[in-house]
């Protein structure tokens, strides 16, 4: 198991470099062209588009990987993938209807401006084709198709990219061409998608395998909307309290906080599937502890460098309008890495307590939603990520203790949270130390890093683990 999720963790890595790479590339000219209120629009179909995708299809893609990986048979696992997609056209085909019915109260209603009518019907239609692309290329990865999903991937980003900039730099399209670009490379993407698992879709809809499927995920609906509102209570409440500028900035730097999904896809595109394919072997949990010491040191590296290197990156990439955004940006890598790290500890998910999921998930949304709307009118757009920040963690430890009732795995966390605690207290150390930019303080700030990522596979990896790992990188 090690090995195969090593193999494919680097696939996907690098697919996810790829297209991370292009996204921040794109980010000064997007900054350059886009104002902190556009943005802000942009933010805001954000949060419509979670609110979408986290109910109207009751959450089914989760119940087809669950299912996918427990059936043996061809033939049934290729029904339950088709009822489902055939499920999630049917859905989101409605939803568009009806945004198209009433575009002009949504528009009132999310907008506060019926003159940007036509941005939200063409946002709703982004909406609705990611909402099929999400489903067709996350079926790559249940199927343990790395190259492929990558492939995709990598292909759907450059199709956004391309559009997006020829719309808005030459066309003068402004929001409207990031929404183009998206409609265009979520279609090609679920093409590609289909293509690459076609034996599995079929125009046919099983009822009673409808009903297995949604017995399992309608639960995780709550669930969903609990996570919805973890995530995005911040900007929600940054737009109530502080207005569409303040959640441009603060916009910005969560982009740039999820540079943590070059380590976070890789783990979770690679991790789950093979969790629910080998988790009856006896030697799983010991190797899923293996994997997390492989993830914390990846981790630490990104929440170091984003204590070290956030106001550089902001100078570098973007205008004086967003560098209010790098004092937010460390805090929001390590929500981001909390709010993930429950792949680790799959015994709820492995006993289908997705009750028991949507009750944490809940728990997560009321402390999140507790603290912004406290901290927020006191601390400003920093309160806001301190409040995620908390949230997150506190509800990773309420999970792990969970989760490990139904499937124990030994983390050994002590040792974990000393380094991570020293090398982190170092980092914010040297930010305040060294104030200013300069190149001999950069250099400086690297040589930390490189001094973090020597000790950390030592302290945390075995050897055969680091030969592994060595394996693969070099």
């Amino acid at each position: 198991m090690i090995k195969e999720f090593i193999q494919n963790s680097f696939i996907y890595s690098l697919g996810n470099i790829l297209t991370r790479g292009i996204g921040i590339v794109l980010i000064p000219l997007y900054t350059r062209y886009l104002s902190p209120e556009e943005y802000g629009i942009i933010d805001t179909f954000m949060i419509f588009g979670s609110i979408i995708s986290l109910t109207i299809a009751l959450e089914i893609h989760q119940a087809v990987v669950r299912f996918y990986q427990d059936e043996e048979d061809a033939k049934h696992r290729m029904e339950y993938v088709s009822t489902a997609f055939i499920f999630t056209v049917f859905v989101y085909g409605l939803f568009f209807l009806l945004t198209y019915f009433f575009i002009d109260q949504l528009t009132l209603l999310f907008l506060d401006d019926i003159k940007l009518k036509n941005t939200f019907l063409i946002a709703s239609l982004a909406i609705t084709t990611n909402g099929l692309f999400y489903f067709t290329s996350g079926q790559l990865r249940w199927q343990i198709l790395p190259k492929e999903s990558v492939f995709v991937g990598v292909i759907h980003l450059i199709i956004l990219a391309c559009v997006a900039i020829y719309l808005l730099v030459i066309k003068s399209m402004n929001v409207d061409s990031i929404f183009i670009g998206q409609i265009v490379a979520n279609l090609v993407g679920t093409f590609l998608s289909i293509y690459f698992t076609r034996k599995n879709y079929q125009p046919i809809f099983i009822y009673k395998k409808f009903q297995e499927l949604v017995s399992f995920s309608y639960p995780l609906v709550f669930s969903g909307a609990a996570v919805f509102i973890s995530l995005y209570i911040d900007r929600i409440a940054i737009k109530q309290l502080l207005g569409l500028e303040e959640l441009g900035i603060y916009g910005l730097a969560y982009r740039f906080a999820s540079i943590t999904s070059i380590v976070m896809i890789a783990f979770q595109s690679s991790l789950s599937p093979l969790i629910y394919k080998h988790y009856k072997q006896p030697g799983t949990p010991q190797n899923i502890a293996r994997l997390f010491d492989i993830f914390v040191i990846f981790a630490l590296i990104i929440v170091c460098g984003s204590f070290l290197f956030s106001k550089e990156l902001l100078f570098l990439m973007t205008v004086d309008e967003y560098y209010g955004a790098a004092d937010l940006i460390p805090q929001l890598v390590i929500a981001i890495f909390f709010a993930n790290m429950y792949i680790f500890v799959p015994g709820l998910a492995l006993e289908k307590k997705t009750k028991t999921i949507a009750m944490l998930s809940l728990t997560n949304a009321s402390l999140n939603t507790l603290f912004n709307f406290t901290m927020i009118p006191i601390l400003g757009l920093m309160g806001a990520s301190f409040a995620t920040m908390l949230s997150s963690i506190i509800t990773f430890g309420i999970y792990v203790h969970v989760s490990r009732k139904h499937y124990f795995i030994n983390f050994s966390f002590f040792r974990k949270i000393v380094l991570c605690f020293f090398f982190v207290g170092c980092s914010i150390l040297l930010r305040f130390y060294f104030g200013q930019t300069g190149i001999n303080i950069i250099a400086i700030k690297m040589l930390f890093i490189i001094f973090v990522l020597l000790i950390m596979p030592f302290a945390l990896l075995n050897k055969e683990d680091l030969k592994s790992l060595k394996s693969y990188i070099f």
